[in-house]
C-alpha cells in the first residue's frame, strides 16, 4: 500500500519554530486608515501627437481649443475642472508630509531665535557658527537651561578632543545673548517697516462751521507697504505653492450617481474663479506697457487683526494687522511655522493706563495716547458730558486712517493696472490684487 506523501511546502515560505508555515497577517479593516493621495496633476500639452493616435485624441485636442481640462479622478473619485488651462500646477509633486500631520519636525537652527532675521545669513550677529549654534540651541526648546549650565558645558565640551576650542575662547552666554538683543533691536520691527503718525479728525462739539473738527497725529504708526508684502510673497519660499488658476473640484455621489461640487479652497471657489474672469476680460494694462503679454493672474489677500497681549501680567499689547493669501491652501495657512502669514502694520495702541475707565477683561478695544486726553478735554467743550462718544467716534477715525493709509496710492494703481512678478517656475505673470474673505471658501446660500 502506498504510504501517503505531505504535500509539498512553498520554497518562499518559512516554517515557524513548531516546523507550519507562517501565515501573513492582516490589519482588521476596522483599524485601517486610508492615507490622504494628492490630487491628479494637469497632463503637460502634447505639441507634437502621435499621427496615429489622432483618433483617440479628438476629445482632447477638442478641450484645448476651448481651453478647458478636465483632470482624472484620484482614489477618492475627486477630480478638478479648469474653465481654463492652467499654465502651472503647483501639485504636480505633493510630499507625503505635506498630506498628513504625522510629518519630521525640522529641529534646524533655521527655525529658532534668529527665524525673523530672514535677511541677515548666520553667524549673525555672533562671531562664528560654533557659537550661533550654541546660542540657537541654547534660546529654544526647553526653558530649563540657564546660562550658568551652557557656560559649563562649553567649558567641557571644549576641553574635550577634536572640537573647535579656538572657536570659544572666552565665550559667555550672557555676554552673547546681550550682543543678541542689542542686534535685535535694530530695527524694531524688521526690516521693511516703516514709521509714522497717522492723522485723525475729532469734533470740537463748537456747532460753526469753522470749528466742525481738528485734526490730531497719533504716532507710533509702524506698517510695511502692501504692494512690497504682495511682491515678496509671490517671489519667496512658499510661491511654489500658489495657485493661479480657479477650478471646481467635483465628486460623483454615490447615492444618485450626479456630480457633486466640492468646496474647499478659496482657489476653488466662485468668488476666485469670477475675480479671475473678470481680471481677464477687464484687467487693464499700463500705457508704458500697453503690449503686455503676460498671463493675468490674481493674488488674493485676506487680512486678519486683532489685540495681542505681550505678557502675561500687565496691559502691554499690540494690535497688529496680518495678509495672509488665499492663493495657498489653508492647510500650509493654518500651520504656525509655514511662514504663510505676514505681518502689514501695527496699528498705534500705547495707552497702558486704563484712562477710559473699562476694565482689563473687557473686549479688546483700540487704545489711544494717554496725551490724546488731555488734548481732546481742552479742544472740545462737551468733554466731560460726551466723554464715552467722543472716544468711540475716534477710535473709529483710527481705524479708517489706518486703513486709508495701508490702501495708498501703488496698491489702488496695482489693482487697476497689475504687478509684474517673477513666479517660482520663472515665469513672469501680471499680478492684480484682490481682497476676499474667509467666507469666500464657501458658497453663497
Amino acid at each position: 500500500m502506498d504510504t501517503p506523501t505531505a504535500a509539498p511546502m512553498d520554497s518562499h515560505v518559512l516554517p515557524s519554530t513548531t516546523g507550519r508555515p507562517k501565515r501573513s497577517k492582516r490589519l482588521p479593516a476596522r483599524f485601517r486608515d486610508t492615507l490622504p493621495t494628492p490630487p491628479v496633476p494637469v497632463p503637460p500639452v502634447d505639441l507634437a501627437p502621435d499621427p496615429q493616435s489622432i483618433g483617440s485624441q479628438i476629445k482632447r485636442v477638442t478641450l484645448i481649443v476651448r481651453d478647458r481640462l478636465v483632470t482624472a479622478a484620484n482614489m477618492f473619485g475627486i477630480w478638478r475642472d479648469y474653465p481654463r488651462r492652467p499654465s502651472y500646477d503647483p501639485d504636480v509633486i505633493v510630499r507625503p508630509d505635506e498630506l498628513s500631520n504625522q510629518r519630521n519636525v525640522d529641529h534646524s537652527p533655521t527655525n529658532h531665535i534668529l527665524s525673523s532675521s530672514s535677511t541677515r545669513l548666520p553667524p549673525w550677529p555672533f562671531a562664528n557658527m560654533t557659537i550661533w549654534r550654541l546660542m540657537t540651541w541654547l534660546n529654544s526648546g526647553s526653558a530649563t537651561k540657564t546660562e550658568a549650565e551652557v557656560n559649563r558645558l562649553v567649558k567641557e565640551i571644549r576641553d574635550a578632543t577634536g572640537f573647535p576650542a579656538a572657536d570659544l575662547e572666552g565665550f559667555n552666554a550672557h555676554r552673547e545673548n546681550q550682543r543678541l538683543d542689542a542686534a535685535q533691536k535694530s530695527p524694531t520691527f524688521g526690516d521693511g517697516f516703516q514709521e509714522t503718525s497717522i492723522p485723525i479728525h475729532v469734533p470740537t462739539g463748537d456747532p460753526t462751521p469753522k470749528q466742525q473738527a481738528k485734526t490730531y497725529n497719533i504716532p507710533g504708526f509702524y506698517f510695511q507697504k502692501l504692494t512690497s508684502v504682495i511682491k515678496a510673497a509671490f517671489e519667496g519660499p512658499l510661491a511654489e505653492h500658489f495657485h493661479f488658476s480657479p477650478y471646481k473640484l467635483f465628486r460623483k455621489s454615490p447615492l444618485t450617481g450626479e456630480d457633486e461640487r466640492i468646496f474647499s479652497e478659496i482657489y476653488d471657489s466662485d468668488a476666485f474663479a469670477t475675480a479671475h474672469e473678470d481680471v481677464q476680460r477687464h484687467g487693464r494694462l499700463p500705457p508704458d506697457d500697453s503690449g503686455c503679454k503676460r498671463e493675468k493672474v490674481v493674488a488674493a489677500l485676506m487680512f486678519w487683526s486683532d489685540s495681542t497681549h505681550l505678557t502675561d501680567f500687565g496691559t502691554a499689547k499690540i494690535w497688529p494687522i496680518y495678509l495672509l493669501f488665499g492663493n495657498i491652501s489653508k492647510y500650509i495657512r493654518m500651520r504656525p511655522t509655514s511662514g504663510a502669514c505676514h505681518h502689514l502694520a501695527y496699528i498705534p495702541s500705547v495707552c497702558t493706563s486704563l484712562r477710559t475707565g473699562h476694565a482689563q477683561t473687557d473686549r479688546p478695544r483700540f487704545q489711544l495716547p494717554d496725551a490724546f486726553y488731555d488734548w481732546a478735554s481742552v479742544n472740545h467743550i462737551n468733554w466731560k458730558t460726551q466723554k464715552k462718544d467722543i472716544l468711540a467716534h475716534c477710535r473709529r477715525e483710527l481705524v479708517h486712517a489706518v486703513w486709508r493709509h495701508i490702501l495708498d496710492s501703488d496698491f489702488i494703481h496695482a489693482m487697476e493696472y497689475g504687478i509684474v512678478i517673477m513666479g517660482s517656475d520663472g515665469v513672469e505673470r501680471r499680478v492684480y490684487p484682490r481682497i476676499f474673505t474667509y467666507s469666500a471658501d464657501y458658497p453663497e446660500k
